[in-house]
């Protein structure tokens, strides 16, 4: 495994500005605008057949590309002692840990990354590894709600008047190691009549649904609740000071030198997914007659932005400050960069209240750009003004931060921070 100190080490002896490296998918084109509007070069990593609009009508975007045959020729050691000589710093995405997969970038990747690097093997759902906490150990360590589990050895729970009305079985779908291919069950039958369609349909195959995790399904609407993490302010930040026993706080801090904390939440988001979007926008009475003629994908196809009730909003952000002080404890450093906590809000009905149920983390750029246009993401502004590079005016996208933080931290001579 490659240890934190040999790429702090690298990074330390960079002379002048990082290159900021791009894996060509998911998140690639807001880190690209973000980061030449912030006056970083970058170079994008693309692969053979999906290069046009990274070479073609985005092209402005980016400084430099390698086309590669193959995604895993980026751990060549050719292409990786180039982004070194570069000063190649990588901002992940989840592309890049599906196709390179987390443990080859753990051991094999030695190029500088701004993230979490140890922390991108617990998105991986399908794991049976115990040496490492998963994501859904993390929230239950955290005390964050998440699904339950169901053991397949246990479906009669499942039922319109059982423990679990209606279940959701996330199975990763054939030959797509990138999306995976949900179904609703509401009866143990219902799950076996299901799995012989879905294997009829090719969605799903013996191998994938062996791997497959069955949970309750959320009844609510879905939030995806996106943060950044700093590595320069994580020793910086202080408890709030109270004042001659008056309950006033000094919160106009500077976010980087001496922070209040040190994370920012910068917005809520929605995934559309298809076509599974436009089959429940149906009335149920079509869903019926269509329902087993056509293939339901859950495949990502894009993001809106949401907002919420400030009333309501206080338990689901402070599911955050619990997910970082968790990941500070069980992977040091803990979260660096942008993360994201997707789930939905149901009512409790023990307490009658909303709750946030976390179903995915994100340990890495969640790819949501359409936060951009939220409010929280447009007060940012304000409190980042002051490291703004000339000729920049406002922060337009999650992205914007980090390249902020990278900035700042080789100004100051302290990117051994930001990097794991």
């Amino acid at each position: 495994m490659i240890k934190r100190e040999e790429m702090q080490q690298i990074v330390s002896e960079y002379k002048g500005k990082p290159t900021i490296v791009i894996f060509g998918s998911h998140s690639a084109l807001e880190t690209g605008l973000s980061s030449k509007k912030m006056g970083l070069s970058n170079i994008v990593i693309v692969k053979k057949g999906r290069e046009r609009q990274y070479i073609e009508e985005q092209s402005h975007l980016f400084d430099k590309a390698i086309v590669v045959d193959d995604w895993k020729q980026m751990l060549d050691e050719s292409i990786q002692k180039k982004l070194l000589e570069m000063n190649g710093l990588i901002i992940p995405n989840r592309s890049m840990v599906v196709y390179l997969t987390a443990k080859r970038i753990e051991e094999e990747l030695r190029i500088p990354m701004y993230g979490s690097r140890t922390m991108l093997k617990s998105e991986d759902r399908t794991t049976n590894e115990k040496e490492y906490l998963d994501q859904y150990a993390l929230m239950e360590k955290a005390s964050i709600r998440s699904p339950r589990e169901i053991n397949k050895d246990n479906l009669d729970i499942i039922g319109p008047n059982k423990e679990v009305p209606v279940a959701l079985v996330k199975v990763q779908q054939a030959g797509n190691p990138l999306e995976r291919a949900f179904f609703y069950i509401t009866s143990e039958e219902d799950y076996h009549n299901q799995v012989v369609t879905m294997k009829e349909k090719g969605l799903i195959d013996d191998e994938t649904l062996e791997e497959a995790r069955i949970e309750e399904f959320i009844i609510g609407p879905y939030f995806n609740c996106n943060g950044w993490a700093s590595g320069l302010g994580k020793s910086l930040a202080k408890k709030h000071q109270l004042s001659d026993g008056i309950n006033w706080l000094d919160l106009n801090r500077d976010p980087f030198e001496n922070p209040v904390v040190a994370w920012d939440f910068v917005g809520f988001g929605q995934r559309m997914q298809t076509n599974s979007n436009g089959f429940l926008n149906l009335p149920a009475k079509i869903q019926l007659q269509i329902g087993d003629k056509i293939k339901i994908k859950n495949e990502e196809i894009g993001h809106t932005m949401a907002t919420m009730r400030e009333s309501k909003m206080n338990e689901v952000v402070g599911s955050i400050p619990k997910f970082l002080a968790i990941a500070d404890k069980y992977y040091p450093p803990g979260m660096i960069g942008l993360f994201g906590l997707q789930g939905a809000i149901p009512i409790d009905p023990k307490t009658n209240k909303p709750e946030f149920v976390v179903f995915d983390v994100s340990m890495r750029v969640p790819g949501d750009p359409a936060v951009a246009a939220s409010p929280q993401m447009n007060s940012l502004t304000l409190k980042y003004q002051k490291y703004l590079p000339k000729g920049v005016h406002q922060i337009t996208s999650p992205i914007d931060i980090p390249m902020l933080e990278i900035l700042q931290a080789f100004k100051i001579g302290q990117q051994s921070q930001i990097v794991t």
